[in-house]
């Protein structure tokens, strides 16, 4: 009688000054009820008590330790050296809810087409909050689910688990960028990869003032390049949304040129659609920036509190996260 094949499953973590929060990611790991088959973290040359909490877990992990070259170089690193037929991220200021691999190798199972598999989020920590979701639950429609990524990144890393023979065709993450995981799920999209998305929470996104988005000007720089790298793949709908995204962004900065340059481009790549709701608002939007100063600034704060509570309603914006 024919052996069942259970996949394997390797554990990465890429560590970086982390001595605060590397033990409770670590331990959320190896407490899983479907426990990794190994579980390797690569030190980013780091110089505070990282190692030492690590050397607490003796032979339950892999080490390995490089000069420090940023997150994507050492996620790079842990994916060559992990064996399992899937890998699983995990940030070091992470933590992983106890039965993720447990639904994750479920999901395996039942989807084998899937190459990438994710789940719900929340964010802990300096804020707290749901991270945003895709459309649609288990398998993926991709063309939707790529216009809802280009809006804004649905996916959190700490949740994602991947086919390793599926990365290594890819391709390593870009290193030395800000976004380079999103670019990586755009992608997987374009070379036909399936994603697979669990509702359930499945990780806990740490937010604190070390974490590399809040490196903010360079983190915008990095997404205009992926938007404008992956901008053929969508539709002019997903396109125009967000552009009317970045120019409610620019009002609440104070920028109300940039913002009506931003919501004037959102109208053409709607093609004038009325009933697209980013359209009707971008045009409201246009005629009240184009409004003088006085006037301007008192109508702005009316629109930009009803804005905010039909976002919050439709479950948009983190204001909070822009």
């Amino acid at each position: 009688m024919p052996t069942e094949f259970r996949p394997s499953i390797s554990a990465v973590v890429a560590a970086y000054q982390a001595e605060e929060w590397i033990a409770e990611a670590v331990e959320s790991i190896l407490g899983q009820t479907r426990p990794p088959d190994e579980v390797v973290v690569v030190d980013d040359g780091s110089t505070d008590g990282t190692a030492g909490e690590l050397k607490r877990f003796g032979e339950r992990i892999r080490v390995v330790r490089r000069p420090n070259g940023g997150c994507p170089a050492a996620f790079n690193t842990a994916f060559a050296q992990a064996r399992g037929d899937f890998v699983a991220m995990c940030g070091a200021d992470d933590i992983w809810e106890p039965r993720k691999l447990e639904w994750q190798a479920q999901a395996i199972e039942a989807h084998p087409e899937a190459d990438v598999f994710f789940g719900h989020a929340k964010l802990i920590g300096r804020i707290e909050a749901e991270h945003s979701r895709p459309p649609g639950v288990g398998l993926l429609d991709s063309s939707a689910f790529r216009d809802a990524l280009f809006r804004e990144c649905c996916v959190c890393a700490s949740s994602v688990l991947i086919r390793r023979s599926r990365f290594e065709h890819l391709g390593p993450f870009i290193e030395d960028f800000g976004n380079d995981d999103w670019e990586y799920w755009f992608r997987c999209l374009r070379a036909g990869v399936r994603f697979y998305y669990d509702p359930r929470p499945l990780a806990s996104w740490r937010q604190h003032e070390s974490n590399l988005t809040r490196r903010t000007a360079w983190m915008d720089e990095c997404a205009a390049q992926v938007r404008s790298w992956y901008a053929a793949d969508v539709t002019g709908r997903a396109i125009a949304d967000q552009l009317f995204r970045t120019g409610r962004r620019l009002v609440d900065e104070g920028d109300p040129r940039g913002a009506r340059r931003a919501f004037r481009r959102s109208l053409r790549y709607g093609l004038g659609d009325i009933a697209f709701v980013a359209n009707a608002r971008a045009l409201v939007w246009v005629v009240v920036l184009g409004l003088p100063a006085g006037v301007r600034e008192r109508v702005g704060l009316k629109l930009t509190g009803a804005s905010r509570a039909l976002d919050g309603l439709r479950g948009g914006r983190h204001p909070s996260l822009s």
